[in-house]
């Protein structure tokens, strides 16, 4: 179930937009964005107070929009 869960989390990451949060760290649980900032630590702390049972995965969001190619 845990496996699933992050796979789920990054294929949300993929699929999203996240030019508003440019540089920061985000955390995804649930197909969702929860918590984001500058600290990651912070970020995920924020983001287990928030939904605790959750799978929360941890990404830095890129300074630019990126390029997915699939084949």
């Amino acid at each position: 179930m845990k496996q699933k869960a992050l796979s789920s989390n990054y294929d949300y990451f993929l699929k999203t937009d996240t030019s508003k949060y440019k540089g920061e760290w985000i955390a995804i649980g649930k197909n969702k964005i929860i918590a984001h900032g500058k600290d990651a630590q912070k970020v995920y702390q924020i983001a287990k107070k928030k939904v605790p049972k959750t799978n929360i995965s941890l990404a830095k969001a890129p300074d630019e929009q990126m390029l997915i190619l699939t084949g």
